[in-house]
């Protein structure tokens, strides 16, 4: 991608997506950690891998004045998530247990005490933020996210009233792989650079993703 865009695309503003996976492990995810200390080693290749395409980027502009925005997004939701069977997000591997126990009348183990938080924006949000910084920024790292974080035992139990599924029947397998403890985004600089983002509250675009998925899998 880089020497296809130095080569053949120069003249263009090159915007990548980051991960917040590549912030290192316990740190405060603030654009100025991104490249600092190791990331969490159950996702370190994929990581590492988003790291080295913003360190690409930053390289050509020093080389040849080339143009580029990094723009690292907390855990993308909405609706028209692709249901071919891929590996899903946390909030979508939510919804589906959860749904198919209501379905199936059988209970739910999710992994973990349920107190790790994430944080989620919608796709909208995301796509709304990254077009207004593509038109006014250039050459940096920025966050798009709410800057709020939820527990996942919290996201449980908002879908399970969504799709009524009595939350006394979920459970949570404490010897399984729980991640990071809390993965919220800093968006100090996304709040300067657009004072007038405001992110849909979480409940209601929970919601509208929760309603979407049951309809997109009766089809």
């Amino acid at each position: 991608v880089l020497w296809w865009w130095s080569r053949h695309q120069a003249q263009a503003k090159l915007i990548s997506i980051g991960s917040s996976c590549s912030y290192p492990a316990g740190s405060l995810l603030r654009e100025e950690n991104y490249l600092r200390g190791e990331p969490v080693d159950s996702l370190y290749a994929y990581a590492m891998t988003k790291r080295m395409l913003h360190v690409g980027l930053g390289a050509l502009h020093r080389q040849f004045g080339l143009r580029y925005l990094t723009l690292v997004p907390a855990t993308l939701f909405g609706p028209d998530y692709p249901l071919d069977g891929r590996q899903k997000h946390f909030i979508f591997d939510l919804i589906d247990k959860i749904w198919r126990g209501r379905r199936e009348g059988a209970a739910v183990v999710l992994w973990g005490d349920g107190a790790q938080k994430r944080e989620l924006v919608s796709r909208e949000d995301f796509v709304t933020a990254a077009v207004a910084l593509a038109d006014t920024q250039e050459n940096a790292l920025i966050n798009i996210g709410s800057g709020k974080e939820r527990s996942i035992r919290w996201y449980a139990r908002r879908i399970c009233e969504r799709v009524g599924y009595p939350f006394k029947k979920v459970s949570f397998d404490r010897s399984r792989y729980v991640g990071v403890r809390s993965k919220r985004l800093a968006v100090g600089k996304l709040k300067r650079l657009l004072p007038s983002f405001k992110p849909a509250e979480i409940e209601d675009a929970l919601d509208v993703t929760v309603d979407w998925w049951e309809k997109a899998c009766l089809r």
